[in-house]
């Protein structure tokens, strides 16, 4: 990843170096806290020829938080195209069942145009030419988009919140016109026009913006505020007035053996890993299992993976210990043809077997012969989860109680839900119970600091 600001230097030591300036993850958007790493003196002006569109307005300004996207790599006659774009991504997350719908009453939202010299978004750390806020891939992959001109985004919003009467801006969205999966959290939320994945990462890096919250998938590191708590607070989890059964709490039975992010661009070769399942392959288990039981102490898993440039099933072969894995549940009709990311969760209802197991992925032929789409036929996540028999892992929709999260150096933290948020599963579009209230109540203090 390379940082550069406005004249094309790298940053400084941050300015708060009690805080973190980067968090950044191999599977999700990372997320940049610009003004701790370079100094900003708020004389930057704002973009000239700034267009304001109201896209969803619940009540005054005064008595409302706003979030404004603001557009980057959208010529003059693609305004259309933008107001569209973020009409669509603001219609996703107020809808009733949106990840914001349930303070939608409190939310007003705009979209800015500000014309950009170039179409799309830049790449290999560099910004198109005269783009409006330079946002960037650091290479092909899809993954993070960065900011190039902080400051004149940080500009754009404070003209919006400070200096005119019309509009507002509590949160900056600067909205990439590139068609693909790509972003970024911290101070601004940076998002693509991907109509498949922008939703997606636009629900997620709000979550964040919004309320103090961390990760939940595995492999992370940033496991914090209100949906994060350590083993030894199992006793009195931060979310103990949601849990479902506050008489019985208990750290659920889940093992994850298999955890990578490869980022492997498959037209190299085939990718393979061999890992150890979390069923002993010990005489204590023999023919009675475990606690006197038949089947294995972990007889269920969940495969996971995350893709990009594979439009089809059949362009790809994925085996478990040389047996085919059906991955055609991740290629719904509405992603048909796409060389989008894409995301795709396999059951295993048997299990693993104990000790050593493999996995390969590589091409089919039809995959080969398929052109590459951008940042190549990767391999981008992969993770097997396996959960506890006999009870002791509860998977009911709804339960809300004390789920064990494995940090990439190996630590353990709770988490309040299995697979119900989207700041554990990045296409799950709503955060859990436990957070909603947080969210109106994080906007209802915005609102109350901004009035007279």
């Amino acid at each position: 990843m390379a940082l550069r600001d406005d004249t094309g230097t790298c940053p400084r030591y941050p300015l708060r170096p009690d805080q973190p300036a980067i968090y950044d993850h191999p599977s999700y958007p990372p997320r940049v806290d610009y003004a701790a790493l370079y100094h900003d003196d708020g004389t930057t002006p704002p973009p000239d020829h700034m267009v304001l569109h109201p896209l969803h307005i619940s009540g005054p300004e005064e008595e409302r938080v706003s979030l404004t996207f603001f557009a980057d790599g959208y010529v003059v006659e693609e305004e259309g195209k933008f107001v569209a774009d973020a009409q669509a991504l603001t219609d996703d997350i107020v809808s009733p069942g949106g990840a914001m719908g349930h303070v939608s009453r409190l939310l007003n939202i705009y979209a800015v145009f500000v014309p950009s010299n170039t179409s799309g978004v830049g790449t290999y750390d560099q910004s198109l030419p005269g783009a409006a806020f330079g946002l960037y891939r650091p290479g092909p992959e899809l993954r993070g988009v960065y900011v190039r001109h902080h400051k004149r985004a940080r500009a754009a919003c404070r003209y919006w919140r400070e200096e005119v009467k019309e509009g507002g801006c509590d949160q900056a969205i600067l909205l990439g016109n590139d068609p693909l999966y790509g972003g970024l959290g911290g101070e601004f939320t940076v998002i693509t026009a991907s109509a498949l994945n922008g939703p997606l990462v636009l629900r997620h890096e709000l979550g964040h913006s919004l309320i103090p919250v961390g990760e939940e998938y595995e492999g992370g590191f940033a496991y914090f505020g209100d949906n994060s708590d350590k083993m030894a607070h199992v006793d009195g989890l931060k979310w103990k007035s949601f849990l479902t059964l506050p008489e019985d709490v208990r750290v659920e039975d889940a093992k994850v053996p298999l955890q990578e992010y490869p980022w492997y661009n498959l037209t190299e070769g085939p990718y393979n890993i061999t890992f150890q399942s979390s069923n002993p392959a010990s005489k204590h288990v023999g023919p009675v299992g475990f606690h006197g039981s038949s089947e294995p102490p972990y007889p269920t898993a969940l495969l996971r993976l995350s893709l990009s440039s594979i439009p089809q099933p059949g362009h790809i072969n994925l085996t478990l210990n040389s047996r085919h894995i059906d991955l055609s549940a991740g290629f719904p009709k509405s992603w048909a043809g796409s060389k989008d990311r894409r995301w795709v969760e396999v059951p295993l209802e048997e299990g693993l077997p104990a000790g050593e197991n493999v996995v390969d992925v590589r091409l089919t032929h039809e995959g080969t012969e398929e052109q590459e789409g951008e940042g190549g036929k990767m391999i981008t996540s992969l993770e097997i989860m396996e959960y506890g028999g006999e009870g002791r892992f509860n998977n009911s929709l709804g339960f809300i109680g004390a789920f064990p999260t494995y940090s990439m150096d190996g630590r353990v933290t709770l988490r309040p839900t299995n697979e119900e948020c989207l700041m554990r599963k990045v296409n799950h579009p709503t955060l859990k119970k436990s957070l909603l209230g947080k969210i109106e109540r994080k906007a209802k203090d915005l609102i109350a600091k901004q009035t007279p």
